[in-house]
């Protein structure tokens, strides 16, 4: 029984990343980029896939279905669902933004790279160095020329993450749900002092704490949570674009096998 529990529960798996796979797939079929400016287009398939990607990977692996681990990949996908909702309220504009941003922090990156690799001493100096910044390099001219990116050291929007959400209208995913899971990408003690210290427990101690490691049970309603927030950004992409697909959602696909998921939901 046991066997053919974990087989179901691995079945399920599989059919919930065709999903989120196939969703994504769908969208993008029926989109019709500027090919002339099309930084919009560009920003709005690197963060639908890479929103598709973390919920794939997330699913794959249930050891981080977890209070300690899963918030990281779930606070990456609200700011991922938040960054694209904004943008697809003006993609043009708000993608080459977006786009040229990430181009400078890059350049900033390399000439970081360039003055520490300037620094080491010749005989200390790894030839795998200089590969990675002339690699990094041409990644970077094959986007836009060097000496025509600007760094920008402020916000790539000009805006808070707040304030995005609010215009996007996700400012209830930013209170309930980004805000939380900052705690545990960011390491501070709202989330630390539940899930990384204990009291200790000798009498004339005064209740100080003390490092634990714990070990954790998957608890599959990280795996709902996940399935909501791609179901989001696949939602915004339909409503902003105009898309029109069959495929379900991932959160509906989730509630569908809901019963089958409670008997097979305790991977040990």
């Amino acid at each position: 029984m046991m066997n053919e529990s974990r087989a179901e529960f691995e079945d399920f798996l599989e059919r919930y990343v065709d999903n989120v796979s196939q969703g994504m797939r769908d969208r993008w079929a029926l989109y019709r980029p500027d090919t002339y400016n099309h930084e919009g287009s560009d920003a709005i398939a690197g963060l639908v896939a890479r929103q598709a990607t973390l919920a794939i990977e997330f699913a794959q692996n249930p050891g981080m279905w977890n209070g300690n681990l899963a918030p990281l990949v779930l606070r990456a996908m609200t700011d991922t669902h938040i960054t694209l909702a904004w943008i697809l309220k003006s993609p043009i504009d708000r993608g080459r933004e977006y786009i040229k941003y990430g181009l400078g922090q890059e350049k900033l990156q390399i000439e970081l790279l360039e003055n520490e690799e300037e620094n080491i001493p010749d005989e200390e100096k790894h030839p795998a160095l200089s590969e990675l910044i002339e690699h990094r390099r041409r990644w970077l001219n094959s986007q836009l020329q060097e000496w025509a990116i600007d760094v920008n050291l402020g916000s790539w929007s000009g805006k808070s993450t707040r304030d995005m959400a609010m215009e996007a209208e996700c400012e209830s995913l930013y209170k309930f749900a980004y805000m939380p899971f900052s705690g545990a990408a960011h390491s501070m003690w709202q989330h630390v002092g539940i899930y990384n210290v204990e009291r200790c427990k000798r009498a004339l101690h005064k209740g100080h704490r003390i490092p634990q490691i714990l070990s954790f049970s998957p608890d599959i309603d990280y795996l709902y949570r996940s399935s909501k927030y791609v179901s989001r950004t696949y939602s915004a992409l339909s409503s902003e674009l105009g898309l029109q697909v069959e495929t379900i959602l991932p959160v509906e696909f989730f509630l569908q096998e809901r019963d089958r998921l409670n008997d097979a939901g305790n991977v040990g």
